[in-house]
């Protein structure tokens, strides 16, 4: 039985031939290049002009003007903007975890391109609802977790005091931070890969084929650049999954997401390919 990596390799083959150099084949990780070119070799006797392949981080680093700026950097540069829009006198050791947090959800705000005037606004709104700051009911503490990921009823005191000296801030400090960044050249993944989308110009891509492999649950920046990228006539896709999952009469999240993605973007492989549970 023939793996989904060499299935990929003989459609692709039978598909475009010995010439790969103006392809690239992106993947969700860095691990499966490793045995694709095997599997493409054995496909033909002849010399093969190998495709370029990379993960789908590396490929946007490609696209960007921007460096991803290193973890500690990258908190210092927003410990810095904490303190010029907030005056805390907090300190840096204090300031890491939070500095940490808070750039997840940046990140999350913007692979998800998220409007961040009306997130802010609304978590505002949020706040104004709430008596003397007297908050965390059930509902209350649900709104909040789908900004702050990591909250805990437990510390309910320290994020008391730390939401309510960010609340305000919130939209500023995002703004003010990617300003900073924009500035030094450098950027944290969302906000590089928000910005490749916002900025790209697929008559200048590399290459003339972008061959996506083995992706399944795609954030909104990714199904942006798949969009945009097939619109422009340059993207093949080979999703790996199980039709178990699209063939569920009843609602299934991963069969959710696999059918969308599927109805946007076809598979170049057949389903018959994919029927593993027989």
């Amino acid at each position: 039985m023939q793996s989904f990596l060499q299935l990929v390799a003989h459609d692709l083959y039978a598909k475009i031939g010995n010439d790969l150099s103006r392809t690239a084949l992106i993947f969700p990780n860095k691990r499966a290049n490793l045995f694709f070119n095997e599997y493409l070799a054995g496909e033909s006797d002849q010399p093969i002009w190998s495709p370029a392949a990379m993960s789908i981080s590396d490929l946007f680093q490609k696209l960007s003007v921007q460096k991803s700026g290193d973890p500690i950097r990258l908190v210092c540069e927003l410990y810095k903007v904490f303190k010029e829009e907030t005056q805390s006198q907090e300190t840096l050791d204090d300031f890491y975890f939070w500095g940490e947090l808070l750039i997840s959800d940046f990140d999350d705000v913007d692979k998800n391109m998220v409007d961040a005037d009306k997130l802010f606004s609304n978590l505002q709104d949020l706040k104004n609802l709430m008596d003397d700051y007297e908050f965390l009911d059930k509902e209350q503490e649900e709104a909040i977790q789908q900004f702050f990921q990591n909250f805990s009823i437990e510390r309910r005191t320290e994020l008391k005091e730390k939401f309510i000296s960010l609340w305000d801030k919130l939209g500023t400090i995002y703004h003010h931070y990617r300003e900073n960044l924009t500035e030094l050249g450098i950027a944290y993944e969302g906000m590089l890969y928000r910005n490749v989308i916002e900025q790209l110009d697929t008559d200048q891509l590399k290459y003339d084929k972008y061959i996506f492999v083995g992706f399944n649950v795609l954030n909104k920046v990714e199904n942006e650049f798949f969009r945009k990228l097939k619109d422009a006539g340059k993207a093949l896709f080979y999703w790996d999954y199980d039709i178990f999952y699209t063939q569920q009469i009843r609602k299934h999240e991963a069969g959710e997401f696999l059918k969308r993605n599927l109805g946007e973007f076809p598979n170049e492989l057949p389903e018959s390919f994919f029927d593993t549970f027989k």
